[in-house]
């Protein structure tokens, strides 16, 4: 096997390794908050992070991009461009206490205002110290800490939310000591402190940073527009209470975006170094073939399974969300392959040809949204997600093959893609659920079946 993929495979094996098992855990306390929290009080908790999600690109610039791109290149020294990151981050610190203040003025959020800037705070710090030893390929280290951070949270969620019922309060506490803890740790074990003191500042460094990472806050805003600006327009119209279910639904699809952010943080670094070395055609469309299969094969597996497993996971006044998670699903799908072509453009240093195709989406999101959040309630914001990724992931992959040669077989594609939204809105109208999913998941069986063979070949080669 030839070395860049053996090494796109074991980062990925490696970054699974912290990913998995910190989403396991995630995973495994949503039964604890859709028992212990009402719909209310799980509704008000997610729109807390979710402003929180809102203020971090804007005041931290994006600069933890910056880090993982320039400390990635042969031509940069790390520890200038980690010192750099600092000083934006002193500042966006700065920013976000002068600004805490006025956060008081959304009432539903009032409450939690320092709670959620301090949480800010460590975030960008966090993400900036991830991407950093990411760089320096300190991948074990990444995936250790990644499993801490999610541990630490999720005993004190124990705490503070089952055996001292502090509701919201133990939930947003118990997230900033996760963080909290995950960022002393990159300190002290990432030797953080040392490559500060190895370092010099550069203004010439800083301008290029910027330059890249800039530019990226509207496409993260444009993120967030997709992800959470239909949390609040559903918080605002139809109340808390739907939020809470909303915010249920999506976590089955974010089980596909936990495989693919995996896949991702790998991907950046092979993505990388290839457009720097030979730029191989064959490798970037061997790898969007796997996305692809592995993407849509999760999707149709989940449906099948949905309505009997969310009876058996999530609390009593939750159990409606899972008519909600086959449309999310095919999005999270479409999603994948955003991020796929994403990660190319910013690998080409082409992020405002990224940014554009997430924008386009954004806005198409939240109109439709606002449009019909009153005749449709959740289902607005279902259908808007699943047409923005659809969209996004559209403009992305036409954009990305202007500048990097990609063999896509566009029949299957489309193929599958059909088979699968037609299996999520019978599934979702509840008609003859089984049924029709046994139908749809041997149908991408039979379309994928070269594939299928191809990989069970190259199996049977290797062993030999």
């Amino acid at each position: 096997m030839n070395f860049k993929y053996k090494k796109l495979i074991k980062d990925s094996f490696i970054y699974a390794i912290g990913g998995i098992g910190s989403k396991i855990i995630l995973f495994l306390l949503v039964p604890l908050y859709t028992n212990y929290l009402s719909k209310d009080e799980y509704g008000t908790a997610d729109l807390i992070f979710t402003i929180s999600q809102l203020i971090i690109p804007i005041v931290g610039l994006v600069i933890w991009d910056a880090v993982v791109r320039f400390a990635l290149s042969k031509t940069e020294k790390k520890e200038n461009v980690l010192l750099c990151s600092l000083i934006i981050w002193v500042i966006s610190s700065t920013i976000t206490i002068t600004i805490t203040p006025l956060l008081g003025l959304y009432d539903s959020i009032a409450e939690w205002k320092w709670y959620l800037a301090f949480y800010v705070i460590l975030t960008i710090f966090n993400s900036i110290e991830l991407n950093y030893i990411k760089a320096k390929e300190h991948n074990k280290l990444y995936s250790i800490i990644s499993i801490i951070q999610t541990l630490s949270m999720a005993l004190a969620n124990i705490l503070l939310i089952v055996i001292i019922p502090m509701g919201v309060k133990g939930y947003v506490i118990s997230n900033i000591i996760g963080t909290f803890i995950a960022s002393v740790g990159i300190f002290i074990f990432g030797r953080i402190y040392l490559d500060i003191r190895n370092s010099q500042y550069s203004a010439d460094l800083m301008k290029r940073m910027l330059t890249f990472s800039v530019p990226l806050i509207l496409n993260n805003l444009s993120w967030w527009v997709i992800y959470s600006a239909n949390k609040i327009v559903i918080e605002a119209v139809v109340g808390a209470s739907l939020l809470g279910v909303y915010t249920v639904a999506t976590k089955i699809p974010s089980l596909i975006n936990v495989l693919i952010t995996i896949f991702q943080q790998s991907w950046t670094i092979s993505s990388v170094n290839e457009i720097e070395t030979s730029n191989d055609s064959d490798f970037y469309s061997n790898v969007f073939n796997a996305v692809c299969f592995v993407a849509f094969g999760m999707s149709f597996g989940i449906i099948i399974v949905i309505k009997p497993f969310m009876n058996l996971y999530v609390g009593i006044e939750f159990v409606d969300a899972w008519k909600y998670v086959p449309i999310l699903l095919v999005g999270a799908t479409f999603s994948a392959f955003a991020s796929y072509f994403g990660t190319l453009l910013s690998a080409a240093k082409k992020t405002i040809n990224g940014m554009i195709g997430t924008l386009v989406a954004a806005i198409i999101n939240v109109v439709f949204t606002l449009l019909l959040i009153n005749k449709l309630n959740i289902w607005a914001a279902v259908i808007g997600t699943f047409l923005s990724y659809l969209v996004m992931a559209l403009i992305r992959m036409i954009d990305a093959t202007r500048f990097i040669k990609i063999k896509i077989d566009y029949i299957r594609l489309i193929m599958n893609s059909l088979v699968l939204i037609i299996n999520a809105v019978l599934v979702s109208l509840e008609i003859h659920i089984y049924l029709v999913s046994a139908v749809a998941l041997l149908l991408f069986i039979l379309i994928n079946i070269k594939y299928i063979k191809s990989i069970l070949t190259g199996l049977i080669k290797r062993k030999i």
